[in-house]
């Protein structure tokens, strides 16, 4: 998957989201672009897990080393994640996460707001103690925050003449 199509598709199913729960579309983006490195990380290939999502109830699951922020530091562990069968159903149970577990009440406060979304998910998402920041400057970056402009933007609506971001988007070092 190039990164053309990795921002169309992603696209497509923020916005899908976005008309279910109203969480904003570009910092569902930016994050998943984040999260699997614009969906080239094995996880994403594999399991089509675009945000990490540890595995969870029944969900089918993948084993596989990350790094975890413990105590100050990086460590390696290795980690049960979920497995999804398409970006769809991932994108959706994201979303799930953030509208039902308790931890998400202070993202799901400010969800009109995109950036203090994105702070406020990060506070719990991920132990990085800069994955606000990051998630931010890949949205800023990206000009992600056009799918989250108040205007009625085609790219929200979802018709068929859907724009999505500036496609000269910039990979995160």
């Amino acid at each position: 998957m190039t990164k053309e199509e990795f921002l169309a598709a992603a696209t497509r199913a923020a916005n899908a989201c976005f008309r279910a729960n109203g969480f904003p579309s570009g910092i569902t983006v930016a994050q998943a672009a984040l999260e699997s490195n614009w969906g080239q990380s094995r996880l994403s290939r594999d399991a089509h897990n675009y945000f990490g999502i540890k595995a969870h109830g029944d969900h089918a699951r993948v084993a596989y080393p990350t790094i975890e922020h413990v105590n100050g530091r990086d460590v390696r562990v290795s980690a049960e994640f979920a497995r999804y069968d398409s970006m769809e159903e991932c994108f959706a149970d994201r979303d799930r996460l953030i509208a039902t577990a308790p931890c998400y009440a202070g993202a799901r406060a400010c969800g009109g707001d995109p950036e203090a979304f994105a702070r406020a998910l990060a506070a719990h998402w991920a132990t990085d103690p800069h994955y606000a920041d990051k998630l931010l400057r890949v949205y800023r970056d990206n000009h992600l925050n056009e799918l989250d402009s108040s205007s009625p933007d085609p790219a929200i609506t979802g018709s068929p003449d859907s724009k999505t971001p500036d496609s000269s988007f910039k990979e995160q070092p």
